[in-house]
């Protein structure tokens, strides 16, 4: 009998090590594997019968935490939070690290989700922290690199992110990671231009192909080659030279995975923009034209991430119109990304008050969990007060005087959340502002070109264009960083009114743009800038001597 006690005690312990030490449990990756492959009936069964089933706790957390993640799929926000709150209540219970790096990687995805930057790396860096010391959590770790990539996309850490799958030894992650890895050897090619960026890229992708043929899942498979055939046939399309027929026979393959697997018909748009862009590539703009329309056919905006990627859509068809001699039809889609501009700054002014609202909820029923102990608690000390009545009045003050500094503690974090929320907004407002003003500035100068009776380059406007995007991408980035209170700081000091015009100078100036910058920002003569300039020097009551642009990078905000 003490054998078996003996024996049941240690297969305990083996079995809850298992549990916590990713690298070793294959279920967890098995369900993982599902929900990347969006086998979500699958992945729910498998949760159920082999976690939340199961007599441990720290099984029913690991389960619970992806159930969190299953919800996301199919966006249940109220019962994604009641899944990583019964995770966290569990892990509570067993005090065990690793349960609570689960339960931080579940929250980590939950705020990333509600773009809220300072919880994301607040519950992100627990999370990593505890799993970066157990011996078996590279699959973990892994996961939350993939998790941060998805949050920031400057993320730099791709080799890291390879290395770590490449020791869980799962062809899923180890193929996934070599393809983002491959992207980031892209994208540096489009700052450097650097063709051993190029070779980089490629030498990825395949990599990560022949990693996904190991891939024993075939639905998992399948998206792994498609998201391998999208990202080698857009790069042998830049490639120097070319290979443009290697690139149609990756686009085609990619069109017949789309025709046979319902599940990957999200990647529609993907498919036949790489196909559009290949056609182009060999001059053939009737054919480009016929899937970049396509293309906008299965346009969806809740596939994609950025707005870049949105606009991505409507660029080619307005460059492909271009090149077609169709400038009607051009300047149409020039105006629907414009529109794209405007609806992203609505979702993102809505998603901020959706945060505000989450947090209220939260916190809400917080409040009533509390509140309902409190009431145990008041009963019990209602008997206290009949046996010892003096010990129970102190406790009955010490209590309120805890819960008052714990609602102080509240208020004031609520107002730091609202602070932080409204200089994100009003950051973005600005920064959205000067790219519709560009945009518009933009339009409207192609509409005079095209009224006029000479000749024109559409190539030259293109180019320019695309060359004043480039800067205006990195204008952008700075403008975030503006501090809110420098327009109303502007106004105090100023010993004249000052218009909307001599705002927008200033804040160009407070960015350190040169005369020629703004002049093409804002499609002016560089010596109307001049001008303008000096006007608003004198306008600021600054005398002859004085520099414009010292006084206005530092003044007191």
């Amino acid at each position: 009998m003490i054998k078996k006690n003996i024996l049941i005690f240690v297969f305990t312990c083996i079995s809850h090590l298992c549990f916590s030490q990713s690298d070793l449990d294959k279920n967890q990756q098995l369900i993982y594997t599902y929900l990347f492959s969006n086998e979500l009936v699958k992945a729910k069964d498998l949760i159920y019968s082999d976690c939340l089933a199961s007599k441990d706790d720290s099984r029913k957390v690991i389960g619970y935490v992806y159930l969190s993640y299953y919800y996301s799929k199919i966006k249940d926000k109220r019962k994604r939070a009641e899944a990583l709150n019964e995770a966290k209540i569990l892990a509570g219970k067993t005090g065990n690290p690793l349960d609570g790096a689960y339960v931080n990687f579940g929250y980590a995805g939950y705020f990333m989700d509600l773009n809220d930057d300072e919880l994301f790396l607040n519950f992100f860096n627990k999370s990593f922290d505890t799993f970066s010391k157990s011996p078996d959590g590279y699959f973990m770790l892994t996961l939350l690199y993939f998790l941060k990539q998805m949050y920031n996309g400057s993320f730099s850490d791709y080799s890291k992110t390879r290395d770590y799958a490449l020791k869980t030894k799962n062809p899923v992650l180890i193929s996934w990671a070599l393809s983002r890895l491959g992207n980031s050897y892209l994208e540096e090619f489009h700052h450097t231009e650097n063709k051993k960026n190029i070779d980089s890229a490629i030498l990825n992708y395949n990599k990560s192909y022949q990693y996904a043929k190991l891939i024993k899942e075939p639905a998992a498979r399948e998206k792994s080659f498609m998201v391998y055939y999208i990202n080698y046939s857009y790069t042998l399309n830049i490639a120097t030279p070319a290979q443009y027929e290697k690139a149609m026979k990756l686009n085609n393959l990619g069109e017949a995975l789309i025709d046979h697997n319902p599940k990957l018909w999200k990647y529609r748009t993907d498919v036949y923009n790489n196909k559009g862009f290949t056609y182009e590539g060999m001059k053939d703009y009737k054919k480009a034209e016929e899937y970049y329309l396509k293309a906008y056919k299965y346009y969806d905006p809740n596939n994609y991430y950025k707005v870049t990627d949105k606009i991505e859509v409507f660029e080619n068809l307005s460059n492909i119109y271009q090149k077609l001699n169709d400038y009607k039809k051009a300047l149409f889609f020039e105006k629907e990304i414009k529109n794209i501009i405007k609806e992203d700054s609505k979702r993102k002014l809505s998603g901020n008050v959706g945060i505000m609202k989450s947090f209220y909820n939260v916190e809400q029923k917080n409040q009533q969990i509390t509140e309902l102990r409190k009431r145990q608690l008041l009963y019990i000390v209602i008997i206290l007060l009949i046996i010892v009545a003096g010990v129970s009045l102190y406790y009955t003050f010490n209590n309120k005087y805890e819960l008052n500094i714990k609602n102080i503690a509240l208020l004031e974090a609520e107002q730091k959340i609202l602070m932080i929320q409204q200089e994100r907004l009003k950051k973005h407002a600005l920064a959205i502002s000067l790219r519709l003003d560009y945009k518009n500035n933009f339009i409207k100068g192609l509409k005079s070109k095209m009224t006029d009776k000479t000749e024109i380059s559409m190539d030259k406007i293109w180019k320019e264009d695309l060359l004043n995007e480039n800067d205006f991408n990195e204008i952008q980035n700075i403008v975030e960083k503006v501090h809110p209170d420098f327009f109303k700081s502007l106004a105090s000091k100023s010993t004249a009114k000052l218009s909307n015009l001599d705002m927008k100078y200033a804040a160009y100036i407070y960015m350190n743009m040169d005369n020629q910058q703004i002049a093409n920002i804002l499609k002016a003569d560089p010596n109307t800038v001049r001008v303008a300039k000096y006007r608003l020097k004198q306008k600021m009551g600054l005398s002859k001597n004085d520099d414009l642009r010292s006084f206005i990078q530092n003044m007191d905000l």
